[in-house]
């Protein structure tokens, strides 16, 4: 499903749910573009390849709970990804496709053994109920999705943040008329994304926190997206993450979704 919270769509979940930040530069100048922030967060972003579980809880406007389990794979920094649902039964084997940088998704149902493409048009659709879409859960770079201006600096708890105001590129998500974001002055991590639907109001909020070290890579181990419009939340939890690690090509193909 854009798994990436590093490009703004869990895609970049899932820099999201499928991506992986590493922290190795920090934002050094003092007058930096956004465009030079977004390319710093790209380039922190070195792990090759990443497999991460995590669970995942829904909880709706009316208090109702869903959690899920599940297994993200990312390869090629973010190019490829793959989602794979392992719990409950009822969406045991569901997986969702993004490749070339989240511009094509599948996603596969076992129930019927069929593979199907995601129209553009469908890309802002919840993922099962959850307050992340296709397009959010999708791989992808922040400097080729995104574009804006640095108009200040803020703190997310106590880490000291560039502030920036982001559209859309052509390559972008086409869910979102527009973007807060907060990224870390001290080493580039994404802290929290403010998501504007296409008619400009404030739609969702993610914030990306609780990082650890995995094998000398920052990794977040804690996503929550609010949903500003109804109420309702999606927090999602890494179990375990391992990265730089042996990962076959056939996962990222349409054919290996059936297997």
């Amino acid at each position: 499903m854009k798994w990436n919270p590093t490009t703004m769509s869990l895609v970049t979940i899932l820099l999201l749910l499928s991506g992986v930040c590493v922290t190795r530069a920090a934002l050094s100048k003092a007058n930096l573009s956004a465009a030079e922030i977004l390319a710093k967060v790209d380039a922190a972003a070195k792990a090759d390849t990443s497999k991460v579980y995590m669970t995942q809880t829904v909880i709706a406007p009316s208090g109702d709970t869903r959690t899920f389990k599940m297994v993200t794979y990312s390869k090629g920094q973010n190019d490829k990804g793959l989602t794979e649902y392992l719990a409950p039964s009822q969406v045991k084997g569901m997986k969702i496709l993004s490749l070339n940088e989240g511009d094509d998704i599948w996603t596969y149902f076992p129930s019927t053994n069929r593979v199907r493409k995601i129209a553009s048009s469908a890309r802002n659709r919840r993922v099962q109920g959850s307050d992340f879409s296709y397009e959010d859960m999708a791989t992808g770079k922040m400097a080729t999705s995104w574009q804006g201006t640095v108009f200040g600096e803020e703190k997310i708890g106590s880490v000291d943040c560039y502030k920036l105001a982001l559209t859309p590129t052509s390559k972008g998500p086409k869910g979102y008329k527009k973007v807060t974001a907060w990224v870390s002055k001290r080493d580039s991590t994404s802290m929290r994304v403010l998501y504007f639907d296409k008619y400009g109001e404030k739609s969702k909020q993610l914030d990306i926190e609780d990082y650890h070290d995995v094998s000398g890579v920052k990794v977040p181990f804690k996503y929550t997206m609010t949903n500003l419009l109804d109420g309702g939340k999606t927090i999602m939890k890494v179990a375990h993450a391992e990265v730089n690690i042996k990962l076959d090509d056939s996962l990222f193909t349409e054919s290996g979704l059936k297997k």
